[in-house]
């Protein structure tokens, strides 16, 4: 009965609310600066609306495909372990099942968004990163720290969206690497003033190697070959109705099949993503969107076949209006059901919610005050909010700070698997995780080709839920601690750039003051790049990982033991051959450093990979 309340009310209330705003244009809201190539630096994802990275009061890194291209990277992962904030674990090579720990956050509690999609399983609660092909992508923005109070349940760490290529020259790629890997992808991007379509697929497949050791014990470790073969494809279509309404879709499917030590598995993912944008005037526009996302998991081993399903159908409706020079106000209503299906239960869960942003900048001062009302099936009513304040010192520098509270709600599994053998079963009687955070941060372009950014944050998460009551129930248990440091530095120097990340971390159990597994408490990251020739460019990106702890799962009960600290050192190449013509070379772990991600899990030696490409 609230749920329709809310729905209803919110329906009529919006409209009024937007006709009675006064007079002003959404350009004039916002001073958005210039890269030092003459483009946009645009945040989407912190505040819902395209907003410049130095006015956003977030820590926000964005990586466009120029970057990705830069790197040669082979997959994504190669991307995201460079980046400050972001820990990341591997059951074993490119392929196998990967965890990211944004800001020492458990993998489940950082929200994935994939063209606007929520892509985690409503199951699990995480996004398998090995479902996704890099080649795929145009653009990742990483926003660290909470965006519960826009986006809902699971952004507790932070946000990372990310958006498949729709723009570009038409292209073909083809790389063979170490592992006996072969990769293909090719795509384009056609339309006029009016209409745009653009269509991707690539294909990829490894012979890889053992997933596991001896360390993982006699009944998980087989030291045969693990092979994947990975397909994906998106299709982007979009057309300006009117001079003032434009609709797009979006869809993506792409399919994982991957073997493990003890057995294999088949995953697919298949989301699509329509809208319709319209400005009803130079003040007020609106955005309504609906989507829907099947994920897919079907295992096979030893003790038989399990097939997991999520399906996920969202819809939302935002409202941006410029109350003046200085203030925008956004105003939403969202509403997603999530049903999970197996051989054992098939249930259903939903949440309706109503957001709001208001933002103030007038001269130095940026105010940002984010509010959001959830009301879930399950875990009842949350009221999530945040506030920021940034000042600016100059045209260069700002700092900022924040006060924020997420929440994750549990997941079907969480609240409904029956169980193994009697263990590891749901409970619907959970309460959602929730947590609060406080950051400080700075931003400066020192000059245009040098920028320092920095932030300090605390955030303490109760009610974690975890498979550990009588026979493994899920149930609430203790208080998480994180605290942190991230520095970043960027800079341009002639034909050298660099990029250089700085993370300090401490993720503790409140209670017990035990480390949280696979979170390191420093990381540091370096890339390089030099351009020999408006046609070369040579590349070296270096990770360094502190200690982590980990369980070992080969006893009974798992006990606790030490990941060493390890650094990883690639290197690339990109030569344009001529105008459409290029070759890239990427040599990874060049010091052929064996390090692990996971206990007992093997990750890859040195390998080098040609590619070849015509766009």
């Amino acid at each position: 009965m609230m749920k329709n309340k809310i729905t209803a009310m919110t329906v009529i209330a919006l409209p009024a609310i937007l006709l009675a705003s006064p007079a002003a244009t959404l350009q004039a809201a916002e001073s958005v600066k210039l890269d030092d190539q003459g483009g946009l630096e645009l945040s989407i994802t912190a505040n819902r609306r395209p907003q410049s990275i130095d006015n956003t009061l977030a820590s926000v890194t964005v990586i466009t495909r120029q970057d990705i291209e830069k790197l040669q990277a082979q997959d994504i992962i190669d991307v995201l372990r460079l980046q400050r904030g972001i820990n990341l674990s591997r059951n074993g090579g490119p392929g196998s099942q990967t965890s990211i720990f944004i800001r020492g956050a458990e993998s489940d509690q950082a929200l994935v968004l994939l063209n606007g999609v929520r892509v985690s399983s409503a199951t699990t609660g995480a996004f398998d990163w090995s479902i996704l092909s890099l080649e795929q992508v145009d653009r990742i923005e990483i926003v660290r720290g909470p965006r519960a109070a826009l986006y809902g349940s699971d952004a507790i760490g932070g946000v990372i969206e990310i958006t498949t290529r729709k723009t570009g020259k038409p292209y073909v790629k083809v790389t063979a690497g170490r592992y006996d890997t072969k990769k293909f992808s090719a795509g384009f991007a056609d339309g006029d003033a009016n209409t745009q379509v653009a269509l991707n697929i690539s294909s990829e497949k490894s012979d890889g190697f053992s997933a596991t050791n001896e360390k993982a014990g006699a009944f998980v470790f087989n030291p045969d070959k693990d092979p994947y073969h990975k397909n994906s494809v998106s299709l982007a279509f979009s057309r300006q109705i009117t001079q003032r309404s434009k609709a797009g879709v979006d869809l993506f499917q792409s399919n994982n099949k991957v073997d493990y030590d003890q057995g294999n598995s088949d995953a697919e993912l298949q989301t699509i993503g329509a809208y319709l944008e319209t400005d009803f005037s130079n003040r007020w526009s609106q955005k309504i969107s609906l989507s829907h996302s099947n994920d897919d998991l079907v295992s096979r081993s030893a003790f038989g076949t399990s097939h997991f399903e999520t399906l996920r159908n969202e819809f939302n409706w935002q409202n941006n209006v410029a109350l003046s020079a200085a203030t925008n106000l956004i105003l939403g209503l969202n509403y997603r059901e999530d049903q999970g299906k197996s051989a054992d239960f098939n249930r259903t869960i939903d949440n309706t919610a109503v957001y709001a942003n208001l933002n103030n900048k007038r001269g130095p001062l940026n105010l940002d005050a984010l509010l959001r009302y959830d009301d879930h099936s399950k875990a009842g009513s949350k009221l999530t909010g945040q506030l920021a304040a940034g000042y600016d010192f100059s045209d260069s520098t700002t700092a900022f700070a924040s006060y924020g509270t997420a929440f994750k709600a549990p997941n079907i599994n969480e609240l409904y698997y029956p169980g193994f053998f009697g263990s590891y079963a749901g409970n619907p009687d959970l309460k959602p995780e929730t947590s609060k955070t406080f950051e400080v941060g700075f931003k400066s372009q020192i000059n245009p080709n040098h920028r320092l950014e920095a932030s300090v944050f605390q955030t303490k998460v109760k009610n974690m839920i975890s498979f550990s009551g009588e026979n493994n129930q899920a149930i609430n248990t203790d208080k998480v601690d994180l605290e942190g440091l991230e520095l970043g530095y960027t800079g341009q120097h002639n034909q050298l750039d660099w990029g250089l990340n700085l993370s300090l971390l401490k993720a503790e159990d409140d209670k017990t003051g035990e480390r949280l597994i696979r979170r390191p408490k420093h990381k540091l990251s370096l890339n390089l790049g030099y351009a020999l020739s408006s046609r070369t460019h040579l590349g070296l990106d270096a990770t360094l990982v502190g200690s982590r702890k980990d369980n070992d799962f080969s006893t009974f009960p798992a006990t606790r033991v030490n990941l060493d600290s390890y650094s990883i050192l690639n290197l690339s190449l990109d030569h344009k051959l001529g105008k459409h013509v290029g070759v890239g070379v990427r040599v990874e772990n060049v010091t052929n450093e064996n390090y692990e991600l996971a206990y007992g899990y093997n990750t890859p030696k040195r390998g080098a990979y040609l590619t070849l490409s015509y766009q």
